[in-house]
């Protein structure tokens, strides 16, 4: 329902209390985002970074879906064209985005969503049509009501553009750097990682007095040995002697350990500085270290 040019419909006085409300959730954001960036504090920092990401993705959300709802009733005339130069600039910036996330996705869904993504961004941008000299003039923001963002601390064609480049590099991050989204893995002492690796020194000794040679089999070493020979072990073996690495989930440290059918037999599998049957344990700076 319209009223005039001058006096905007009840659907916009809607839409335009949504997104104030948006911008109070994008301060809320930046208060704990600059706290924790002052105190050093990752967590706190990328807990702000989530609320403004959430609240500049929530506005380009919100004027789309106001627009596809008035525009099922509505001639795209009789819309504001603030809203519809909104609608345009989402559409721009989700092709955009699309394009990005297909080239550099990781996986084969990424690169699927994308597509999808993309051709309804074409198609909604089609749907909006051109706007006029005269419907540009009119700016960002309801007629008559200056700025849409009363209490924002920029002017609303300022306040688009940011929050367009806001997303597209937290869309750029996410897509290039997936593994700094990637959950913690839970850190496992050095000492109980020694524990798995004695496990299987234990289960490699019954299979070979049993079999008179060695296995590599995880599973039936576990039956062998004990519940602590998981997938974190991996066992390499030969003709007459293996070798067991535990590491980390968190990449950190990993430990090793070798023993041989026969005392003092030289093995390409045995593991430098270390005694046969004795675990020993290094982490990720030593390895790059020594590959230098």
């Amino acid at each position: 329902m319209t009223y005039g040019r001058m006096k905007p419909s009840v659907g916009e006085e809607r839409l335009t209390s949504y997104l104030r409300f948006c911008n109070y959730v994008l301060y809320l954001g930046l208060v704990p985002g600059a706290a924790g960036f002052a105190w050093g504090n990752v967590h706190v920092v990328g807990l702000g970074l989530a609320f403004v990401t959430g609240a500049t993705a929530a506005k380009f959300a919100g004027v789309i879906i106001a627009y596809l709802v008035m525009s099922t009733r509505t001639p795209n005339a009789e819309i504001a064209p603030w809203i519809r130069r909104w609608t345009r600039t989402a559409s721009v910036l989700a092709t955009l985005a699309s394009l990005f996330a297909l080239v550099a996705g990781q996986d084969l869904a990424t690169r699927l969503i994308a597509v999808f993504t993309g051709v309804l961004s074409v198609l909604l941008f089609r749907r909006v049509g051109r706007l006029t000299i005269a419907e540009l003039g009119e700016g960002w923001g309801p007629t008559g009501y200056g700025s849409v963002f009363w209490f924002a601390l920029f002017s609303p064609e300022i306040d688009v553009w940011l929050a367009g480049a806001w997303l597209a590099l937290a869309i750029f991050v996410r897509v290039s750097m997936p593994s700094l989204f990637r959950p913690t893995e839970p850190t496992i002492p050095p000492d109980q990682l020694k524990m798995r690796l004695l496990a299987v020194a234990g289960a490699e000794h019954r299979y070979h007095t049993a079999h008179g040679s060695y296995s590599s089999d995880v599973a039936e070493l576990r039956r062998l040995g004990s519940p602590l020979i998981d997938s974190l072990v991996v066992v390499t073996v030969d003709a007459r002697s293996y070798r067991a690495i535990a590491r980390d989930p968190s990449g950190r440290t990993s430990c090793g350990l070798w023993g041989a059918a026969r005392i003092g037999e030289r093995t390409p599998l045995q593991i430098e500085g270390a005694a046969a049957g004795q675990p020993v344990c290094w982490t990720a700076l030593d390895s790059a270290k020594k590959a230098r």
